[in-house]
């Protein structure tokens, strides 16, 4: 029990089932007490740490491509980030090791920045139009929010979406909270 339910009470204790006026004050106070609670623990996260919360929508530093802050969809229903990638070029070296060649064109700035980056996997996509494409994953380190991790980033061309990177649960898992409200 808190100092206000304490008080609460002890108002309770002292008022006389017989005086009318009392009655509404008592039932006013204990509704704008029980209001307050919920309104003080809908703010708190629910969690043991202080998780960040994200949005819907939010701005990322791609931190190995040149610090570049772009716009990033938050998609709890993705397995993998996602990010825009023109020019994709696949090659095995001499070592056998496989290697991306890509170009990320900065949507604000026009800027473009030809990357070189060793595959980490090929993810197969299944589709329902067509047969199954090949994607290359990469590993990049991304930042949202005071956020920073290393994790696999699928190249794909999203020139179609709005959105330039699109935020898997690899990304988010153990890192932060998502609310749609924001």
């Amino acid at each position: 029990m808190n100092f206000k339910t304490i008080t609460t009470l002890n108002v309770l204790s002292t008022c006389r089932s017989s005086d009318p006026v009392f009655l509404p004050v008592i039932v006013c106070l204990l509704i704008a007490l029980a209001m307050h609670s919920q309104k003080v623990n809908a703010n708190r996260c629910p969690c043991d740490n202080d998780q960040p919360v994200f949005g819907i929508f939010e701005s990322a530093k791609l931190v190995n491509i040149d610090n570049l802050i772009i716009e990033a969809l938050i998609d709890t229903g993705a397995t993998t980030t996602a990010m825009d990638a023109k020019n994709i070029r696949m090659h095995v070296n001499r070592q056998g090791k496989r290697w991306v060649y890509y170009d990320f064109i900065h949507k604000e700035t026009g800027e473009t920045i030809s990357m070189r980056q060793p595959v980490a996997r090929v993810a197969r996509i299944l589709t329902h139009k067509g047969p199954p494409t090949e994607r290359p994953v990469v590993m990049n380190t991304i930042a949202i929010k005071g956020v920073f991790k290393f994790i696999e980033v699928s190249l794909i061309n999203r020139s179609n979406f709005p959105q330039q990177l699109l935020i898997g649960r690899n990304f988010l898992k153990g890192a932060a909270l998502v609310d749609s409200n924001q």
